[in-house]
């Protein structure tokens, strides 16, 4: 299970389900990897770069958070490790 702390939301990925704990006005949020749709923005003029974590199909529970310069560090290896396993899944599903 990996975890990090983004700008005050807890993030959990445990390789197929990717969770933000306590995420402002949405409370606790879930998704599986293979109904997810994650983008990053590049920085603004202020550094922070805005994260979308958005079902595939259609519903509620999209969610995005700017994240600040200073939390970035942490927040990169964590997106890139779920970015990593959806796009294995998304191959593995093509291959199939």
């Amino acid at each position: 299970m990996e975890e990090t702390w983004i700008d005050g939301t807890l993030f959990a990925f445990d390789g197929r389900v990717v969770e933000a704990f306590g995420f402002p006005g949405e409370g606790d949020l879930r998704y599986h990897i293979r109904n997810l749709k994650l983008t990053v923005d590049e920085p603004d003029a202020k550094g922070r770069r805005c994260i979308h974590l958005r079902p595939w199909s259609t519903g509620a529970g999209s969610m995005s958070m700017h994240v600040s310069p200073e939390a970035w560090p942490a927040a990169q290896p964590f997106l890139e490790h779920v970015a990593a396993a959806i796009a294995q899944t998304r191959a593995s599903a093509a291959a199939a």
